[in-house]
């Protein structure tokens, strides 16, 4: 009975316990190795894989929060990623500059109608 469950049992429990706690790793960055790989080695290899993860993600841990600078028990802090425009017509800057220089440019044409509509008359008002 001892046999089987350390032959059979322990690993698939090892094994399920190591892919549901790399599955669900939201740090990427923990190791240069992708997460598909991990459960790949996790899978084909029922010994050595679920270890290896293991060691791996229970000993970069306290690395991690310590690089990030906070308490051991803290999540390593992350940098908020920039909100900015990705395109010029979602610019605010870049479109109220745009309709600044569209109502300069209405004012100028007026102006100009303004100045060549009165050049047209002859002096005196006679039309003709």
């Amino acid at each position: 009975m001892a046999r089987v469950l350390l032959l059979y049992v322990l690993p698939l429990v090892l094994m399920i316990y190591a892919i549901v706690d790399c599955a669900v790793d939201d740090n990427i960055e923990r190791t240069s190795v992708p997460k598909a790989l991990w459960i790949v080695i996790i899978i084909l290899f029922p010994y050595f894989g679920p270890l290896a993860w293991l060691a791996v993600s229970k000993i970069a841990k306290p690395r991690l929060r310590a690089a990030a600078g906070g308490p051991p028990g803290a999540l390593p802090r992350r940098t908020p990623r920039r909100p900015g425009p990705v395109a010029p017509d979602d610019n605010p800057d870049f479109l109220r500059h745009l309709a600044e220089e569209q109502a300069r440019r209405e004012r100028e044409r007026r102006r100009r109608e303004k100045q060549d509509g009165a050049g047209d008359e002859p002096p005196g008002g006679d039309k003709g």
